[in-house]
């Protein structure tokens, strides 16, 4: 009677099936303590032994600065200071002003594309007059900032 009793009112699926989750509970379990054991015993790397972006562009500069090389930053800072202390100067203007009038430079371009001989310049050979005498404009430019720096 007590079976029947059982079966009318399902408690025999309800024993059957807590006793399936138990086991699959205990496997559960076991599963989690295997994990568990793997994870512990995964090394946690030390991030010293790798090398960081901010290493390597130290080391690039500490190379380049050791080695005379110029970088950008050596070379734009360098710039600033020689065109601030030109800046600082305040008859500068005057002394390009001189400069380009004792070469004449605005007279031979002009003579150069206004050339009248049978056999007139090529853009190459104006290009090279026009930047040699924008060299030698410059050179002055940078004697006279020296002269007045010292």
């Amino acid at each position: 009677m007590k079976k029947l009793i059982m079966k009318l009112l399902g408690l025999n699926t309800l024993v059957s099936d807590l006793a399936l989750l138990k086991k699959q509970n205990e496997e559960l379990k076991t599963k989690i303590e295997n994990l568990e054991n793997v994870v512990e015993e995964i090394e946690i790397p030390d991030m010293d032994d790798y090398i960081a972006s901010c290493d390597l562009d130290d080391n690039i500069e500490s190379y380049l600065n050791n080695n005379d090389y110029a970088t950008t930053t050596y070379v734009d800072d360098e710039i600033e200071s020689k065109v601030s202390d030109a800046i600082d100067d305040a008859d500068i203007d005057s002394k390009i002003e001189s400069a380009i009038e004792d070469l004449d430079i605005e007279e031979k371009v002009r003579d150069l594309f206004n050339d009248a001989s049978p056999a007139p310049m090529s853009v190459e050979d104006i290009k090279k007059e026009v930047s040699d005498a924008v060299k030698v404009t410059l050179e002055k430019m940078v004697k006279a900032l020296a002269d007045q720096q010292d």
